[in-house]
């Protein structure tokens, strides 16, 4: 069966996920998915979709920019 014996998404430890964090993720990723051709709008809207799944993942509420 697979990812039997795995610890649930519940029960893993995450990194403190802070604004400061937030906001340096979003620059890298806006930079790379720029890099790689995508439009300024999707790179925005890719990089935006990723901090909310990590917000989510810790149970976080989202922030205003997001």
């Amino acid at each position: 069966m697979k990812g039997a014996g795995e610890p649930s998404l519940e029960s893993k430890k995450y990194k403190e996920f802070t604004e400061e964090r937030a906001k340096k993720l979003y620059e890298e990723l806006m930079l790379q998915y720029l890099k790689s051709g995508t439009s300024e709008t999707d790179a925005d809207r890719k990089a935006k979709a990723i901090i909310r799944k990590q917000c989510s993942i810790r149970g976080m509420p989202f922030w205003p920019w997001i």
